[in-house]
């Protein structure tokens, strides 16, 4: 298995004036709404076979079609009455409009729990955001329905938030045409642009879409940040949607919409070297990668596992797994280091380069050896006195959490091992 490296942002910081968000894939994960809402239309003009899961899985593999990515509804229309060889003697359109009218029923009468959906941590993120900019300088550009939009919105608990102003399908209705003027073409950006009220060079806009950031790339937006928001991005498929957002223009991509507003945090008001911003976030970032290995040399588990996020990507480069990602809990992560101490219970860390910031704020690097005895028991395995003589640099990812503090979220790990790993 290839170990495709971690993105490292190489934007430098820039002035930020305002910001804009896109909703679906980069504030809220709510793919899965859109086969539900079709999955209803095709079973109400008499595809039988979509209750089942095979029949659920036929359709998200039709609507996952490379040629669909961003595409538009009346396209995917199109497509799916081609792939199931449906016979509709009546204008596509119509198929459309009703897709439109069961999300907007299964969104706001409650079918779909939207509270879930939020990205963790991005509520805070956005309120950092407005106290940062100023509430009216951050606005919401969507391609989405202004009920659906306003129901998410109000799940994520910012009703009051968006103070930029809501910018959603139905503000960009041709009065010629009767269709409204949606990504990829820059209508709704233009407007958006128009109701927040600044140059548009010095707004940021947070896309995951091609279309989204073609969208806006023809606005003019000064800056477009792409986000990934996937379980794992560093499969095959989110490295190729991350060279399409390149592609169609993103100033750089993101893990993360939580990471890209980091990067905006940090650049707010100049440069990193005159940003007392951007220096107190490396500050915190480092602080918390110091605590977990003091945590480390205090056999302190609860100070182990206060430095990890929830769910941790941990890539050991040189173990069994060979970099392979596993995921982990914080307790697990404090757990694991346990078990190691009670092997070593004479263990100490030292650094030799100490937990320090990349130049773009983004990963904490640090270099560290460890010494002691292998003279305790753990896991079974009896001691044999062996010299604790290994070494290695980490590298950790950190992430800002919803009441605001810094977590790590990944650590990526290069190292000897010791006897008793062995």
């Amino acid at each position: 298995t290839t170990t495709m490296a971690p993105r490292i942002a190489k934007l430098s910081p820039r002035t930020i004036k305002g910001v804009l968000f896109d909703l679906d894939g980069t504030c809220v994960d709510s793919e899965f709404l859109s086969p539900l809402a079709w999955a209803a239309v095709l079973r109400e003009i008499g595809v039988k076979s979509l209750s089942a899961d095979s029949g659920r899985k036929k359709l998200e593999d039709a609507l996952a079609a490379p040629e669909l990515r961003g595409a538009n509804a009346s396209t995917i229309a199109d497509h799916l009455l081609q792939h199931f060889n449906i016979s509709y003697e009546d204008d596509p359109s119509h198929l459309v409009k009703r897709k439109r009218a069961l999300a907007v029923d299964m969104v706001v009468n409650g079918t779909v729990d939207l509270k879930p959906l939020w990205f963790k941590g991005l509520r805070n993120s956005i309120r950092q955001l407005e106290k940062s900019l100023g509430p009216e300088n951050v606005g919401l550009c969507t391609s989405n329905l202004r009920p659906i939009v306003h129901a998410t919105v109000e799940a994520g608990q910012l009703g009051d938030a968006f103070l930029g102003g809501r910018t959603v399908q139905e503000d960009v209705i041709c009065p010629t045409s009767g269709l409204p003027q949606i990504k990829p073409k820059p209508d709704l950006y233009l407007l958006a642009l128009e109701k927040i009220n600044l140059p548009p060079k010095v707004v940021v806009a947070f896309e995951d879409s091609v279309v989204g950031v073609t969208s806006a790339k023809k606005a003019g937006v000064g800056t477009v940040l792409g986000v990934l928001n996937r379980e794992d991005n560093n499969t095959v498929e989110a490295r190729e949607v991350e060279a399409a957002l390149q592609a169609a223009g993103a100033d750089e991509v993101f893990d993360t919409t939580v990471a890209a507003i980091d990067w905006c945090l940090a650049s707010v008001g100049g440069t990193p070297q005159d940003n007392n911003s951007f220096s107190k976030l490396m500050e915190e970032k480092e602080a918390v990668v110091r605590s977990y290995f003091d945590g480390v040399n205090k056999k302190d588990p609860n100070m182990m596992s206060s430095c990890f996020a929830d769910k941790v990507e941990l890539r050991d480069m040189c173990g069994p797994s060979k970099g392979k990602p596993r995921y982990a809990s914080s307790k697990d992560m404090a757990d694991r280091c346990m078990e190691f101490l009670a092997a070593h219970p004479d263990c100490k860390v030292e650094f030799e380069h100490p937990p320090m910031c990349d130049r773009e704020g983004k990963w904490v690097w640090c270099h560290w050896v460890e010494s002691g005895t292998w003279s305790g028991q753990s896991l079974g395995v009896t001691p044999n006195n062996t010299l604790l003589d290994v070494g290695g640099h980490t590298r950790f990812l950190l992430e800002t959490q919803e009441d605001g503090s810094q977590k790590i979220i990944k650590q990526v790990v290069y190292r000897t091992l010791s006897e008793w790993e062995l």
